[in-house]
């Protein structure tokens, strides 16, 4: 893809940061940016492949298919179960002082108030937390993992892995996007590898591969 020196901090459609080159569109968002000339720069040695994803057979079936969300997703989704569960036991146990007879000042019935409203701030956070997981449209587009990266987080009790792949796109696009590790259990993608990423602004959700 043509690229030629250019200062351009970030892109004006998802405030992504770009890279310091001349770029026709985000690769995170596909806002058209307009700054890449022409000229005879090489074909990008990956297009080749790429190519032979988007004339595969199975790229349709691939495309239409959604994969599971991302951690911060599934984060929300958790706090809003323990929401529910945390005012339901707050409920009861206003309704069971209401039937022992006890005090409205007692311990039980705060007791109770206090679960119900900690549980709705649960809920209130966790549909938050699920809302930012989705506020960028998931782009499905045939691609090929270039490199990846990792870095580790440590905490107290252990630490968390966040992988991050530099992805090229038809037409010699790339960009770099992060991967939460999802345990030992989970293998994070290759390198070299082709396919169909579906990514949501700089996250990676998930990497279809495609054998070409």
């Amino acid at each position: 893809m043509p690229t030629t020196e250019i200062e351009v901090k970030s892109c004006p459609g998802c405030g992504a940061k770009l890279p310091e080159v001349a770029l026709s569109i985000c690769p995170y968002c596909v806002t058209p940016l307009g700054l890449a000339e022409e000229d005879d720069t090489e074909e990008s040695p990956y297009a080749a492949r790429i190519a032979r994803v988007l004339a595969h057979d199975t790229l349709p079936e691939v495309m239409a298919w959604t994969p599971a969300e991302g951690p911060d997703f599934v984060r929300g989704g958790q706090l809003v179960f323990r929401g529910k569960l945390t005012a339901t036991i707050g409920a009861l146990l206003g309704f069971s002082s209401l039937l022992l007879g006890s005090a409205p000042l007692s311990a039980l019935p705060l007791i109770g108030l206090a679960a119900i409203m900690g549980g709705i701030a649960l809920i209130v956070q966790g549909k938050r937390v699920r809302a930012e997981a989705l506020s960028k449209s998931m782009l499905r587009r045939p691609a090929v993992i270039v490199d990846r990266r990792s870095e580790i987080t440590l905490k107290s009790l252990g630490g968390n892995t966040t992988y991050f792949f530099e992805i090229e796109f038809e037409g010699g696009l790339r960009g770099e996007f992060c991967w939460p590790g999802r345990g030992i259990n989970t293998e994070p993608f290759t390198s070299n590898l082709p396919g169909v990423a579906f990514t949501r602004g700089v996250e990676l959700v998930h990497f279809k591969h495609i054998r070409v």
